[in-house]
């Protein structure tokens, strides 16, 4: 065969058998390489050349070539984190080889690369494995300690924050009241700072206690036998720890007028005292 022959054989053989095979869908590509193939043999005779260019050997896909074997991680318990990753680069490095050869036969490179995306999504499958099993027992521990929660009482609106500006005078020693007690006026009712609760049920010195204003006894009104003379409830509460002092007083028919008139609607009151401050909260209908 002359050189150009040889130079065209070469390339028909490459798209025959190379990794971007393509001789199959070009019908004269194919008859033109069994015709070069077919040159190459040795003939017996001169007079058995015209039967052997008419009687052309189809060409013979190659045998495909098993590949290996996926990498598994139980394979070899001994093997190293280093070894795997070497056995996985060396999978691309088959693949990579085949490429480089045009007249070799195809290899399956998809095949090689399959087995290494096994290796790979195995370790990525044991990995979230071990994270699933994490979030699920972080998730029955929150569940064995969550708290369900329960609205706080004091939803209602907050509508004024009241200072010690009364001119009320409530005689020391009333309720638990001292000579520099600080009180706070609010629609009739007064808020009168105490050294403790009402019966002695206060907890500690940072009380308070609401009453009517009308019903506050003056300080010549004091029985050294009955005490002090009250007609109206009393309402008291202490702070306790981080928790302030808290009174509720509900809308009934003790409540002042001047009260009622201002909140018709409203079906109880709620003050909170900080030690300086009194913070109403009103519930209505």
């Amino acid at each position: 065969m002359s050189t150009a022959a040889d130079e065209e054989l070469r390339a028909l053989r490459a798209r025959a058998y190379g990794p971007t095979a393509d001789i199959e869908s070009d019908p004269a590509a194919l008859h033109r390489l069994q015709q070069l193939e077919a040159m190459t043999k040795p003939r017996a005779s001169t007079g058995d050349a015209d039967a052997s260019a008419s009687e052309i050997e189809p060409v013979r896909q190659p045998e495909p070539i098993r590949p290996p074997e996926p990498l598994r991680r139980d394979a070899r318990p001994e093997q190293s984190a280093q070894e795997a990753e070497k056995d996985e680069l060396d999978v691309f490095a088959d693949a990579a080889v085949d490429a480089t050869d045009p007249l070799a036969p195809k290899q399956e490179p998809a095949e090689k690369l399959a087995a290494w995306f096994t290796v790979r999504t195995t370790r990525i499958l044991w990995v979230v494995a071990i994270v699933a099993a994490a979030v699920m027992s972080a998730a029955v521990t929150f569940a064995l300690v969550k708290v369900t929660p329960v609205a706080s009482s004091s939803g209602a609106p907050q509508i004024t924050t009241l200072d010690a500006t009364s001119t009320l005078k409530v005689p020391a020693g009333w309720m638990g009241a001292g000579p520099s007690s600080a009180v706070f006026d609010f629609y009739g009712l007064a808020l009168v700072e105490t050294t403790g609760g009402y019966g002695g049920g206060g907890i500690g010195s940072e009380c308070f206690t609401v009453a009517r204003a009308d019903q506050i006894p003056k300080a010549e009104e004091f029985d050294s036998s009955n005490g002090w003379s009250y007609d109206g409830p009393v309402y008291t509460g202490c702070a306790v720890g981080t928790f302030p002092a808290t009174v509720e007083v509900p809308f009934d028919s003790n409540v002042p007028k001047e009260l009622s008139e201002r909140f018709p609607s409203a079906t109880a009151l709620q003050f909170v005292y900080d030690g300086e401050r009194v913070g109403v909260f009103l519930d209505s209908e």
